[in-house]
Order: structure tokens, then C-alpha cells, then sequence
């Protein structure tokens, strides 16, 4: 199981596995990096849900036989659990790249701003995640604990922590963690999950940029939850500076 307590996580330094595909008609079969087989099956159970898909429906899709994915990784549930694993880790992973562009001499309520930001710019490019949690987050199961266990309690207490401190300190009104939550993965990163729904604005309000959904959502959040709103354009002037990796 992927240590999920940092934000950048420990990757591991061996070779990514090959899976080989069925053989073409002429040359060498083609090989398919884990990484690729992995993300193509969390989209799968994101977009037909866990109960849905079967190794075998899957294997068919993915253009392997039948039992290629049995062979490699065993139940359905532990292919389910190891995609889920690379998903994340690939998604905390370029957080953590995007959180680098800035200096870490931040306050807090910047970092609070810069958080949200690397969230829901890291989100736009993982939007299978966010269809997953919609599938797996409507029931109670095992794979709902697991994502929880490993992924979403060790990021909120980070994340919570922060929010905690500056409530206490009277930087913004009292908030709790399932409301940030929600508004935030389930709420502002919505139009990069509801793909589809979102293209219906297009008409009213333009063709959806990540970047000016961002800025807007994260400076909605700031504006709605400072107390002093007069700090307001400084610390969205952190978000938007040209020197922000210089800070």
C-alpha cells in the first residue's frame, strides 16, 4: 500500500512492468507500460462503475486476452486496489510539481490559496478520479474504505490541520472539513468530471479554461471565507505573479 502522508509520495525506483498486448499479424506484439494499463482500467471502473466491469470485459477492451489480467494482478478487486494505488500516487505526484512553483516562505493563508490551486489544477488533468470517487463514493464498500483510508484521511489531515489554524486564529470564518471537502473536490472541480454538463455553459459563459475556472473558484472560496477581506488581492496577487517561483 503507497504512503499517501506527504504530498509528494515514495515512487518506487523499479522498472515499470510490460504487458504484452495480442500479437499483430506481422512484427513483435506491441508492450503496454503498467502505468498505461493501469490508468486505462481506472478509467474503465470511473466511467462503468466496479460492478459493471469484469477482468475478462476489461482485458477485451484493453485488446489483451482474456486472462492477461488475471495472470498479472490476481482478483478483480486487487487490480481495482492497484490501479486505484498508481492513480493516486501519479496524482499526487504532479501536485507536488505544481505546489513547487512557488517558494515554501508562504503564510498560511497563502498556502491555504496556493492548496487550492494545485488542487484543482492538478484535478482538471485527472478527471477520471474525480468520476471514479462519484462511482465508488454513492455506496458504502470496501473499495470506498480503502480509497479513504489511504488516500483521503491522510490528505485532510494535512489539508484540515491548516484549516483548523487559521479559524482559530480569526483569519477565516469556521468552516468544517466535510464542508471544504465538498465545495472543493466535489463542487469547484466539478466541470473537469462533468465534462459533458460543463460544455452545456459553453452558450452563456465561453468554452471552460482551467486556468480562469481556477483563479475564480479559488478567489469565490477566499473571498467567501475571510474575515479581513482587505488581504484579498494580495494573496490572489501570490497565485497570479509572474514571480511566484521566486518568492
Amino acid at each position: 500500500m503507497p504512503n499517501y502522508t506527504e504530498i509528494m509520495p515514495t515512487v518506487n525506483s523499479n522498472k515499470t512492468a510490460q504487458v504484452a498486448q495480442p500479437r499483430a499479424p506481422r512484427g513483435r506484439p506491441k508492450l503496454q507500460s503498467d502505468e498505461d494499463l493501469l490508468r486505462k482500467v481506472v478509467a474503465a471502473f470511473a466511467a462503468q462503475g466496479y460492478e459493471a466491469v469484469s477482468l475478462r470485459s476489461l482485458s477485451q477492451e484493453l485488446g489483451l486476452s482474456h486472462s492477461a489480467l488475471g495472470q498479472r494482478f490476481g482478483t478483480k478487486d486487487a487490480l481495482f486496489r492497484t490501479a486505484v494505488d498508481a492513480e493516486f500516487t501519479r496524482f499526487l505526484r504532479e501536485l507536488a510539481v505544481v505546489r513547487a512553483t512557488w517558494s515554501s516562505a508562504l503564510c498560511e493563508v497563502e498556502e491555504f490559496a496556493v492548496l487550492l490551486f494545485c488542487f484543482l489544477t492538478t484535478s482538471a488533468k485527472f478527471p477520471a478520479l474525480g468520476q471514479l470517487m462519484n462511482q465508488v463514493g454513492a455506496e458504502p464498500s470496501a473499495r470506498l474504505d480503502y480509497i479513504v483510508a489511504t488516500v483521503v484521511q491522510p490528505q485532510l489531515r494535512v489539508f484540515g490541520d491548516l484549516v483548523d489554524r487559521l479559524s482559530e486564529n480569526g483569519t477565516i470564518y469556521p468552516v468544517t472539513t466535510r464542508a471544504m471537502f465538498f465545495l472543493v473536490a466535489h463542487g469547484a472541480e466539478a466541470p473537469f468530471t462533468l465534462t459533458a454538463l460543463s460544455a452545456n455553459f459553453d452558450d452563456r459563459d465561453g468554452q471552460l479554461r482551467v486556468d480562469t475556472h481556477v483563479l475564480d473558484m479559488v478567489q469565490l472560496l477566499l473571498r467567501s471565507l475571510l474575515i479581513d477581506r482587505s488581504v484579498l488581492d494580495d494573496v490572489m496577487a501570490v497565485l497570479t505573479t509572474a514571480e511566484r517561483g521566486t518568492r
